[in-house]
């Protein structure tokens, strides 16, 4: 504890020591990414200093738009061409996962990495990575409360966004004693979770709930029912929010007898991208590492080219490999 506690102080003092941060996470950034970059932006606005917060995506997610600090996130584009004097990347295990921006990034003396997903690459000096942690949120809600900043409705409802998105309203496998910890100190600030629920839960447009029932309507059943998929293809995708449907990644595994969930989507013609969920059995980092992906044991995806018959087939083989005592059919 000694050490983490040293880390914490040591991040801190990075920090304020420093100016013209760039501030980044990973692609297709989610609430738990979001939140994270925006309480550390907040951090070093209260001390005065320069960031740009810059994600990969093409656009924003606008249902996160009432967080603080919504107006500094930017796009990167193609031949950006900026210089930072230090960077803190957040949510994000490799640098291929960051995408575009991982070019701006300051040599590795001048980085600093919090994170809670396991280690992949060592781009940065300081490194606050926890895989028990629930969510990065989490991990940074832990900074910022040795920072010596005064609480405030603003820092406690970005922190709060994050812990609930990534623990699913706290309902989730990775959720932990210290979520409801941090939760109830947060709240008498002033936080509505009902109303931060509602904001990054349930505001989907009308048009995504009919993909989510075409998702669920299409879904099928493999290896004895061990593994369900839910596949949208490319002409189903360009109709609605993407972000929006994330909900069907989880809704993958919520089936009796299911071991693992795989919710796959044609992003581009032949481009596919694949989210897993297990119900423990199934160690679904080490599935989608097999493909060039990663994430957590119970959550993790990656992306890949090819044809969807063959993609299909590849899943399956290697869940099976998963579970020997199943016949691949």
């Amino acid at each position: 504890m000694a050490d983490r506690e040293k880390l914490y102080a040591d991040i801190v003092q990075f920090l304020k020591n420093h100016d013209r941060y760039l501030i980044t996470a990973h692609m297709n950034a989610d609430g738990d990414a979001y939140a994270s970059c925006l309480a550390i932006a907040y951090l070093l606005h209260q001390w005065g200093k320069s960031f740009e917060i810059i994600l990969h995506d093409e656009r924003k997610e606008d249902k996160y738009a009432f967080l603080w600090g919504w107006q500094y996130v930017q796009s990167y584009r193609d031949g950006m061409n900026k210089q930072f004097a230090a960077a803190v990347v957040l949510d994000v295990p490799s640098l291929k996962r960051i995408g575009g921006p991982s070019s701006l990034l300051p040599q590795r003396e001048y980085c600093v990495k919090i994170d809670h997903h396991p280690l992949e690459d060592d781009f940065a000096a300081l490194q606050l990575v926890d895989v028990q942690a629930s969510s990065t949120s989490q991990l940074v809600y832990e900074v910022v409360s040795r920072s010596g900043i005064s609480w405030h409705l603003d820092i406690a409802t970005l922190l709060f966004t994050g812990i609930m998105y990534d623990t699913g309203r706290f309902s989730f496998s990775n959720t932990s004693a210290r979520d409801f910890e941090i939760a109830a100190r947060l709240v008498p600030f002033g936080i509505r979770p009902h109303e931060i629920a509602n904001r990054i839960f349930f505001n989907n447009s009308f048009d995504s709930m009919k993909v989510i029932g075409y998702g669920l309507a299409n879904m099928e059943a493999h290896l004895d029912g061990k593994v369900s998929i839910i596949f949208l293809p490319l002409e189903i995708m360009q109709q609605n929010n993407h972000s929006e449907i994330e909900e069907l990644a989880n809704y993958s595994v919520a089936i009796k007898g299911v071991e693992v969930g795989l919710f796959i989507r044609e992003v581009k013609p032949g481009y596919f991208k694949v989210s897993f969920r297990s119900k423990g059995r199934v160690n679904v980092n080490q599935v989608a590492k097999a493909f060039g992906g990663g994430g957590h044991e119970h959550a993790a995806g990656c992306r890949i080219q090819t044809n969807y018959s063959e993609l299909k087939q590849r899943l399956i083989e290697e869940i099976a490999r998963q579970l020997p005592e199943v016949d691949a059919r």
